[in-house]
């Protein structure tokens, strides 16, 4: 027997592959035969899985790379894959930890560690997940979702805090997106996890606007002639480096 709202979902899906183009709510209801309001409820779902992307003012859709990743070997594998040139000259310019990770929900997922050949550092172990308000990687991915995405992100966590602190704390959550938004890349000093310090950046110049990049650094070696050095290479790769976005789409 099959599930109401997977049969609506990948008829949805099928119909956008079928025609190949971006379409209005409107046409996808018209090809869909489906009711308005349940093909936009299931269009926000899709989207916040990372299935489509929605494109211009007048809200069309398309599909997005991530379902041509899932056919290639493994989802993590495909993402990788993308982004390794940023990680290489990343660990080859600081030699420090550089992580991959993936939103899934309200969490972040690290779906790759590249570590640093230094003695000292401190390690998140591929699989681990963390709430993504809580880390430059997760802050640095939602700052650059669309604002009604990022909105029900907000509002998923702040729904676990105690009723007295949800309006300072999404005061500060969406603060804290929007510098990161404005500076190009988001950073953390010692919030996740103490003497730890990390800048990432959204891989949405790689069309995996879920997933991002960060560096891992001990604040012992962390002066801030490194820190902007580093957060000078995050906005550049950030912003799409042409050679480098080349060889990832490669």
């Amino acid at each position: 027997m099959s599930i109401a709202v997977l049969d609506k979902a990948f008829t949805i899906l099928e119909v956008l592959a079928r025609t190949g183009r971006t379409l209005s709510l409107a046409e996808l209801a018209e090809e869909s035969r489906l009711p308005k309001p349940t093909v936009h409820r299931i269009l926000k779902s899709l989207r916040d899985l990372g299935y489509i992307t929605a494109t211009g003012a007048r809200g069309s859709y398309k599909l997005s790379e991530r379902l041509n990743s899932l056919r290639e070997h493994g989802r993590d594998a495909a993402l990788r894959n993308r982004a390794q040139p940023l990680i290489d000259e990343l660990h080859a310019t600081f030699d420090e930890t550089v992580n991959l990770g993936v939103l899934e929900g309200i969490y972040i997922r690290y779906a790759h560690v590249t570590e640093t050949a230094q003695a000292l550092r401190w390690i998140v172990k591929p699989g681990a997940r963390d709430l993504f308000h809580t880390t430059a990687l997760g802050r640095a991915i939602v700052a650059n979702l669309p604002a009604e995405q990022q909105a029900r992100l907000i509002t998923k966590v702040c729904s676990h805090l105690p009723s007295r602190a949800r309006k300072t704390a999404r005061t500060r959550f969406e603060t804290e997106l929007a510098a990161a938004r404005t500076r190009g890349c988001a950073l953390e000093d010692e919030e996740t996890v103490a003497g730890v310090a990390c800048v990432a950046i959204s891989l949405g110049t790689l069309e995996e606007p879920l997933a991002g990049i960060s560096v891992s650094v001990p604040i012992n070696r962390f002066p801030a002639e490194k820190r902007r050095a580093l957060i000078a290479a995050m906005q550049r790769l950030g912003q799409g480096d042409a050679h480098l976005a080349q060889q990832a789409q490669a």
